[in-house]
Parts: structure tokens; C-alpha cells; sequence
């Protein structure tokens, strides 16, 4: 399996697609952030992970892209053919994935911190007593981004197909905004991903709960997943 992972990262590093999401990324979640002013490092974790549920729109193409992608050219077959058990090649595929799909989300908010903490000052109380509640939020951040792009792992796997893998995580992606701005956004929101990636940001919901609602989704859907590879026919 370290084999696959290597190969995996060899071809994420030299994939286009992913520093041209990853740029996009930067500048449409700058452009959010116009409106702010001059932030403190602080300040600007909460400003940069507001707009994460956003971002993740990027995720939900590149699944399309760096999955999808993998049927249409049978380089999954190949894999196989290679003599490469089927649960070694999924879950190198999904690791590296989420990997890049984070990397996608949250270049932006390091990016944003780093900049206005060499600005403007840190803030807060002191970057060594906020560490430990950022590091915190940045993984369950991680954990929750990771859930949300398992939609497209699974639809990946069942649809095999890049517009179908693109179309219909990016169609639950804007039912999940609509139902967060319905009338009943605050219930919702404690039970979905995105809802609870919102909900942290707002301080209305803890760390525990939101990471335990990721793994759940997160898990569900790898298992899914896996499930449909190793019984599906690949040619």
C-alpha cells in the first residue's frame, strides 16, 4: 500500500487541475474576505473558516477530476490487473483525495492567518494559550471538509463517470445551502457537515459534536464506497 500512496502523491503533486483549484481557491476565499478590513491573526481564523462551506464547492470538482478521471482512462483496472489487492487501491485513492481536497480548503485560511498576524499582530491573548483552540479547529475543520467530499468518493464509485461524479455532489452541495437557509437552517445544521462546520465558526456548537458528526458521515461513506469497488466489474 506505501507504494500506491507514493504513486498516488507523485501524481497529485503533478496534477494541474489541483494547483488550479488550489489557486481559485485562494483568491475567490481572499475576495470574501475584502470586506473585513484589516484583521488580527485571531480575527481571521474565524473570517477565513466562515467562508469554507463555499470553498467546498472546489472539492466537489476536483473529486470529479482526480476520481473520476481514474474510470474513464481504466486506470483503476490496471491497478488491479497489477496484482494490487482492491482495498490497497481504494483506500490510497481516498487518502490521497481527502489530503488534496483539504489542502484545497484550508490553503486559504493558513494563507490569510500567516499574512495578518506578519501585519497586523496576532491578537487575541497570546498565539501559545490560542494555539491549542486553533490547532483544534483547523482538524475538526479537516474532519468535517473530509465528510463532505466522502459524497463524492462514494459517487465516484458508483457512477464511475466524471460528469456525473462533478454533477451530483455539487446538486447535494447547493441543496445542503438551501436547507442551511430554510426555516428549520438551526436544526438541520446539527446533524449535516456543512451545517456543523457553520455552527462552529458561530460558537454554537462544540468540537465533540462536530467531529463526532464527521466521522459518522465520513465513515458511512468510505464503507459505502469500498463496498461497491469491491463487488463492481471495472471493464
Amino acid at each position: 500500500m506505501y507504494c500506491l500512496i507514493k504513486a498516488e502523491l507523485y501524481k497529485l503533486v503533478h496534477d494541474k487541475s489541483f494547483f488550479i483549484l488550489s489557486a481559485l481557491s485562494v483568491m475567490l476565499g481572499s475576495f470574501l474576505m475584502l470586506d473585513q478590513g484589516q484583521l488580527t491573526g485571531y480575527d481571521s481564523v474565524s473570517a477565513s473558516l466562515y467562508n469554507a462551506p463555499i470553498l467546498m464547492l472546489f472539492t466537489c470538482v476536483f473529486g470529479a477530476l482526480y476520481l473520476g478521471k481514474d474510470f474513464a482512462d481504466h486506470t483503476l483496472y490496471h491497478m488491479i490487473c497489477a496484482g494490487h489487492s482492491r482495498n490497497h487501491v481504494f483506500f490510497s485513492k481516498a487518502i490521497l483525495f481527502i489530503v488534496g481536497s483539504n489542502i484545497i480548503l484550508l490553503l486559504q485560511p493558513i494563507l490569510s492567518i500567516a499574512y495578518n498576524t506578519g501585519s497586523h499582530g496576532w491578537g487575541g491573548h497570546s498565539f501559545g494559550s490560542d494555539s491549542s483552540k486553533v490547532i483544534a479547529l483547523f482538524f475538526t475543520t479537516a474532519v468535517l471538509n473530509s465528510a463532505m467530499c466522502g459524497i463524492s468518493l462514494l459517487m465516484a464509485f458508483i457512477c464511475r463517470d466524471i460528469g456525473k461524479t462533478l454533477s451530483i455532489p455539487a446538486l447535494i452541495y447547493f441543496l445542503n445551502i438551501f436547507l442551511l437557509n430554510g426555516p428549520n437552517a438551526k436544526t438541520i445544521a446539527h446533524f449535516i457537515p456543512l451545517g456543523q462546520l457553520r455552527l462552529l465558526i458561530e460558537d454554537s456548537s462544540s468540537i465533540g459534536a462536530a467531529l463526532l458528526v464527521g466521522i459518522i458521515f465520513l465513515m458511512c461513506f468510505c464503507l459505502a464506497a469500498v463496498r461497491i469497488f469491491n463487488r463492481s466489474e471495472l471493464y
